[in-house]
């Protein structure tokens, strides 16, 4: 046999078999989600949430145990999670613009994703800590919650990596091996003081211009976390009106990219009427100022986050729905968003904080920006359609 002619025809031959595969790949079978952002102004880390019985209904072939989404554009295989009845995965949107992604059956195995986003429930402390790469947030439990309630707690990130076993781990230890998680060791801190407080915008029921603020939460349950979306639901049946007694649930979603938390909220018992008062409290602190948009539903509060002015500015915010939104009042501890909603319904809303030290908010005009910007994606959700090819 002609060694030479032998060498010349191994290219050849790898060359049709690559030829073939491609020709498999692109004739794989597959279901089209087209995305569209019905705003002018961009949006980053968006998440596409599709029902999985819509993708059933248009694609009965797809395997929900090996599904991936590709980018119509750049044909990158995107991070998605399966959650419930909802596929979701992430991508950016310019103004207006209409983007394609495909749905199909993975052909190799996938590799693992390290998420960005967690939630832990601490023990001894009780506590429930949630993170993403841009923040970290903490209701207290029982065992050092002090004068504490539901106030929700912020610790501020300069990193994009996840820290709360970190530090968590660093505050416990022993004497000079400790590793306080209140001082900025250069990952960001726990600079955040919640108290008795609604903290960060943890919202309460109101009657007759009376907060009433529930305690520790009695129970805790993970649903998700991640890779795009970390989830937890907390209850607290401990609490009355009237002595007329009430529970409340609360479902904090974070989804990897985000600052602010979607929080579901629910009541239910004796206590509670058809219709409700709820409000969102951001509790008030030095040298700092408020501001509110009653156009777009939003409080926010902007200044320094302890006395040390090195360790830079903190805003804090909610956006209440449009629909909902009634006013903004204070009181001795908080400036607090007034919003109304029928009881036999979830009331839906977001909150949460950022700070310049974490390279995402330059100052105050940023963080407003972003709590309008948040209200404006509200009010205009990306339009999806799914459709099989």
């Amino acid at each position: 046999m002609n060694n030479s002619r032998s060498l010349c025809m191994k290219p050849a031959i790898a060359l049709l078999l690559a030829v073939l595969l491609t020709s498999v790949s692109s004739s794989q079978k597959k279901c089209t989600i087209m995305v569209s952002n019905p705003i002018g102004i961009e949006r980053t880390s968006e998440t596409i949430e599709i029902q999985l019985q819509d993708l059933e209904k248009e694609a009965n072939w797809l395997d929900p145990n090996a599904m991936i989404v590709v980018n119509g554009t750049t044909h990158d295989t995107l991070v998605t999670q399966r959650l419930g009845t909802l596929l979701l995965f992430q991508s950016d949107f310019g103004p207006n613009e209409e983007k394609a992604f495909f749905v199909q059956n993975a052909e190799l195995e996938r590799p693992p994703v390290n998420p960005l986003v967690s939630v832990k429930y601490i023990l001894p402390r009780k506590d429930v800590a949630w993170e993403n790469d841009r923040i970290a947030y903490r209701i207290y439990g029982g065992p050092l919650a002090g004068k504490v309630k539901n106030g929700l707690d912020v610790w501020v990130k300069r990193v994009r990596y996840p820290i709360i076993d970190t530090w968590y781990g660093g505050d416990s230890l022993k004497g000079k091996q400790r590793v306080s998680y209140h001082v900025d060791h250069g990952e960001g801190a726990d600079m955040f003081e919640v108290g008795g407080s609604l903290g960060a915008g943890a919202c309460a029921l109101m009657t007759d211009s009376v907060l009433h603020q529930t305690g520790l939460f009695a129970a805790q349950t993970i649903a998700a976390n991640g890779p795009v979306r970390t989830q937890f639901m907390v209850t607290y049946d401990n609490d009355s009106i009237d002595r007329k007694p009430y529970r409340e649930e609360k479902i904090y979603s974070l989804d990897a990219g985000h600052n602010l938390n979607r929080i579901e909220v629910r009541y239910s018992g004796p206590a509670i009427l058809p219709r409700l008062t709820i409000a969102a409290g951001l509790v008030k602190r030095k040298n700092t100022v408020h501001y509110s948009d009653s156009d777009g539903a939003w409080l926010s509060l902007w200044g320094q986050i302890n006395d040390d002015t090195t360790n830079g500015y903190l805003g804090i915010g909610v956006v209440f729905p449009k629909k909902s939104f009634e006013t903004v009042k204070e009181d001795s501890t908080h400036y607090l968003i007034i919003g109304t909603t029928e009881s036999t319904t979830a009331f839906t809303y977001y909150a949460g904080a950022g700070w310049t030290r974490s390279g995402d908010f330059a100052g105050v005009s940023d963080w407003n920006k972003h709590l309008s910007e948040t209200a404006l994606k509200i009010q205009h959700p990306l339009s999806v359609t799914v459709k099989a090819e």
